[in-house]
């Protein structure tokens, strides 16, 4: 017997398992899908405020956001470095990608910071996991980002991010 059958019988085995359980594997991907639907439904509205202005209390903005665990207190803590630091700049919180291109898959991660000059997007600032800055939904806001001729700014969410590190690499690309 070669190898060519070894394997034949082999995926067909593997065929014959997953026709058997055709039924369960359904189900676990529909189940999938619906938590996937409850958790995009579940993601953070857009806020908008100039820091020059401020709109609303810090508490005010954080009770309109659902919660996020680490991700949220990491938001939280970039939330007070921009507005300590970039008081005179105009700049919204979770702007979705489709904002910027409606054609926007509705899957792209929403921008966590968007520094304006005169009412236009200049700088994206967007907080992700090291192990997901290369998923499609980031790579495509990212690409959209791009080619509106936005500067893109990544920071990793469970890296230090001191203070100064943060201010000084905004502060390089506005």
């Amino acid at each position: 017997m070669g190898l060519f059958d070894s394997l034949k019988k082999g995926i067909d085995a593997v065929a014959k398992e997953v026709e058997a359980h055709k039924d369960d594997i359904e189900k676990f991907a529909n189940d999938v899908k619906a938590q996937v639907g409850v958790q995009n439904n579940n993601a953070p509205a857009q806020q908008s405020y100039s820091y020059a202005t401020p709109q609303s209390t810090a508490e005010e903005e954080k009770s309109s956001f659902p919660e996020m665990g680490v991700a949220r207190d990491q938001f939280d803590r970039f939330d007070s470095i921009i507005r300590a630091n970039f008081a005179d700049c105009e700049v919204r919180s979770n702007v979705s990608a489709s904002e910027l291109d409606p054609a926007a898959h509705p899957k792209c991660k929403p921008v966590s910071f968007m520094f304006y000059q005169n009412g236009a997007p200049v700088l994206a600032v967007v907080l992700v996991r090291a192990n997901t800055h290369r998923g499609m939904n980031v790579i495509g806001t990212k690409q959209i980002v791009e080619a509106k001729g936005i500067k893109y700014l990544r920071f990793y969410e469970e890296y230090d991010n001191e203070e100064s590190y943060v201010v000084n690499r905004i502060k390089q690309n506005l």
